[in-house]
């Protein structure tokens, strides 16, 4: 399972380049869609609804489309902030191509 609350993307003008962008993940607990993770609500209390959530617990994923190619400086996956804040593995990754 994949549980985010927050996701910021940073190119090289230090801008959140995630904002609404398309989003997806491998599937989804009811109400928490991809899209929740990086639209720019940065409540973290996943009961208010502003949390992204899988059911998966085998290989869970989440990705946003950029929709163009950029030099990405940096990426922040935060947690929801009210318990469990581990849920996200510590191995998470950006893939590079």
């Amino acid at each position: 399972m994949i549980l985010l609350c927050i996701v910021s993307v940073n190119a090289r003008l230090d801008v959140n380049v995630a904002l609404n962008r398309p989003s997806y993940q491998i599937d989804t607990e009811t109400g928490y869609h991809a899209g929740k993770a990086n639209d720019g609500n940065h409540d973290t209390t996943m009961y208010n609804g502003h949390c992204m959530n899988t059911e998966s617990g085998t290989n869970p994923w989440w990705a946003v489309d950029l929709l163009v190619a950029l030099y990405v400086v940096g990426v922040t996956f935060t947690n929801r902030g009210d318990c469990c804040g581990t849920y996200a593995s510590s191995d998470s990754s950006v893939p590079s191509q």
